[in-house]
């Protein structure tokens, strides 16, 4: 039952992580993490550390309109205190300015190594892999 009522905390973890971004919740993303999480984003960069991790996200979603991340496919393993977890995103990003119509697309996979902590589980470890990116909204992706 307890490996249950992990995979459930952990389920709505993930998710709480696309609905903070998608709603600029500053805190409730930092909660996701802990204090000395890393973050592999990709073309956006490593990123060690809660504040660093919200200061790249917020900075990169602050430079798009609306935003929508959408996890799905969420396959978990825990042992003990220590789980893993692989989710898909697709995360589609409007342009700045709402009479622009353009979006940007991101097909990928959040690959988690994550820790129980005092205040339930958190992530140590994120790398994001993209699958496909599709659309140019002019937001500042590194290598691109």
């Amino acid at each position: 039952m307890q490996t249950w009522q992990d995979q459930q905390d952990i389920s709505a973890l993930l998710i709480q992580y696309g609905w903070a971004l998608d709603n600029r919740d500053w805190d409730a993303l930092a909660g996701v993490f802990s204090a000395d999480a890393q973050v592999d984003y990709g073309s956006l960069g490593l990123f060690e550390g809660q504040s660093a991790i919200v200061a790249v996200a917020r900075a990169f979603i602050e430079s798009c309109g609306a935003t929508q991340h959408l996890i799905g496919n969420i396959r978990i393993n825990v042992e003990g205190n220590q789980a893993q977890a692989q989710c898909y995103v697709q995360a589609t990003h409007a342009a700045q300015q709402t009479q622009d119509p353009r979006l940007m697309t991101l097909w990928g996979e959040y690959r988690d190594q994550l820790v129980r902590s005092d205040n339930g589980w958190v992530i140590i470890k994120r790398s994001l892999h993209i699958q496909h990116v599709h659309g140019d909204i002019g937001a500042p992706l590194k290598g691109r």
